[in-house]
């Protein structure tokens, strides 16, 4: 009995031998390649992956991909996929797969899209997602001049100074860039607002006549975010009179344009008590709604009157130009938007609280990026983001 089981072992051995039950070979890895291209300025740019075998292999090896939008949306910014396939013949061990670009010539962030690879036969998969980076290689923000515009003159007032933003650059006789992030002194700008405030042409440029404030997504000195604020302190200050702003709002959550003015002297003490005038401010959230407020004291908190005025029609203040306005008299402030008047504040109207919006103020416009009022922005807000201002125009 145990020669017979000696036997059958030997028999075993040499059928193993010369192949008749010898194990597969090891099947191969598949994985694909992140890249990052420039978008481009005609027609379409191809982005073309690499699928990579980890080693050659006897057999044919079959991938199967699909595209997945990130901040690149499909139609718009790439044509996508669904469950495609590629084959590998046999000791192939690379396949080139394209998705094409759609370019363009617009200012925009850069953006990202994702290659998955869903499935694969005779192959176990690795990295089985690669990132495709869309570099904006554009300058131009795409903007008409839609919307409406003021009268060029109101009965009974002249136009004492005014900026149409047509020289290209920022009018230092004007305007200084207010930059930062509010610390040490008053760190958040004392909203908790989550932007670096900067002058860079990244952050303040102009384009057809317009002054242009973009909100990027970005690390700068500590934030995550930059923006620019522009100030008239000190150079052109105002006291009463009517003040047209033309401008294009931003939108998404988290951003916060304004349109405002801080008093040049604290005649009444440090804020609220000497006043603020916000004559648009909008919170991006709320795209088809701006509000008029005033703050003033005593403190150290702010006592304000706000009012909205939303559009309707499903219309956005992002859609086109509109024109914020403030006209300002002795005792009382009138706040519009397009020519309508929707706040009205008289100096009864605060009580007993000091009036102290008989003083000289400047201009403020900036885009705050978070803060207490708007919140942080999240996955729904694109950037960047951009308030287009046509001009400023003061009455008297």
């Amino acid at each position: 009995m145990r020669t017979i089981i000696i036997l059958l072992l030997a028999i075993g051995a040499a059928c193993n031998k010369d192949g008749g039950g010898s194990p597969a070979p090891q099947q191969p890895s598949v994985s694909i390649n992140s890249i990052s291209l420039s978008e481009g300025n005609t027609a379409v740019t191809s982005f073309n992956f690499t699928l990579s075998l980890n080693k050659s292999f006897s057999e044919p090896v079959t991938v199967t991909y699909s595209t997945l939008e990130g901040t690149a949306k499909a139609v718009e910014d790439f044509t996508a996929l669904v469950n495609q396939s590629v084959t590998f013949q046999p000791n192939e061990i690379q396949k080139s797969i394209s998705i094409s670009v759609t370019a363009d010539d617009v200012r925009e962030g850069d953006d990202i899209f994702t290659v998955m690879i869903t499935g694969a036969t005779n192959a176990s998969i690795g990295q089985f997602s690669g990132t495709a980076t869309i570099i904006n290689d554009d300058t131009r923000v795409p903007f008409t001049n839609a919307g409406y515009d003021a009268p060029a003159s109101y009965p009974g007032y002249t136009l004492t100074w005014g900026d149409e933003f047509n020289s290209g650059a920022l009018n230092a006789a004007a305007w200084t860039v207010e930059a930062g992030d509010g610390c040490p002194g008053i760190c958040g700008w004392g909203n908790n607002e989550l932007e670096y405030y900067t002058g860079r042409p990244e952050n303040l440029f102009f384009q057809d006549g317009k002054l242009i404030i973009e909100a990027r997504q970005e690390s700068f000195n500590g934030k995550n975010y930059t923006s620019s604020k522009i100030v008239s302190r000190g150079k052109k200050i105002f006291k009463y009179g009517r003040m047209d702003i033309r401008a294009k709002l931003p939108r998404g959550k988290g951003i916060w344009p304004a349109l405002w003015m801080l008093p040049q002297s604290n005649v009444y003490g440090g804020w609220p008590t000497s006043g603020e005038i916000d004559i648009m401010e909008l919170v991006g959230h709320e795209p088809n709604k701006v509000y008029g407020t005033l703050h003033y004291g005593p403190g150290p908190g702010s006592t304000s009157i706000s009012r909205g005025y939303t559009l309707g029609g499903g219309a956005t203040f992002n859609d086109e130009f509109h024109v914020f306005s403030l006209e300002w008299k002795v005792d009382q402030l009138k706040i519009f938007v397009d020519g309508n008047l929707f706040s009205t504040v008289n100096k009864p109207d605060i009580g007993s609280a000091t009036w102290p919006f008989n003083e000289d103020f400047f201009f403020i416009f900036n885009v705050a990026v978070g803060g207490n009022w708007p919140g942080s922005p999240d996955a729904t807000t694109s950037f960047p983001q951009w308030m287009i201002v046509d001009y400023v125009r003061v009455y008297q």
